[in-house]
């Protein structure tokens, strides 16, 4: 008897106040996600030197080691952006994954209702053979 008083609350609070904190919750492991592979910071920093290495150039060099650091300074931004390239694909990879994931749990969520009354009415057949 209790049951059919305490339904109509469950139903309440199952589409009401649990669908709007599962949607919270997912932004903030969205917001996460975007944060820990620093997507933005990437992009803007995406050919700058790997690490920070790189040669400096002297004074009274000669033209050689000009070429050489010229090189070694390109190499490392060209390192630096395939790295950098790289992270950002895994956080965008992981960034949809989380997507996919939230999608199908806002699906299960939506038809938890109906697997429980399934669930008490065989259960409530079960009881009574």
């Amino acid at each position: 008897m209790n049951f059919f008083i305490i339904f109509p609350y469950y139903l309440a609070w199952h589409y009401g106040r649990a669908f709007s904190n599962i949607g919270n919750i997912w932004k903030n492991y969205f917001i996460f996600i975007y944060n820990f592979f620093s997507i933005k910071t990437l992009l803007i920093t995406l050919f700058s030197p790997w690490r920070r290495m790189g040669d400096e150039y002297r004074e009274h060099s000669s033209l050689g080691d000009i070429a050489g650091t010229f090189v070694v300074n390109t190499l490392m931004r060209c390192v630096g952006a395939v790295m950098r390239l790289i992270i950002i694909i895994i956080g965008i990879l992981v960034l949809l994954f989380s997507v996919v994931l939230g999608l199908a749990v806002l699906v299960i969520w939506l038809f938890l209702p109906a697997v429980l009354g399934y669930l008490v009415y065989f259960s409530f057949i079960g009881f009574l053979k």
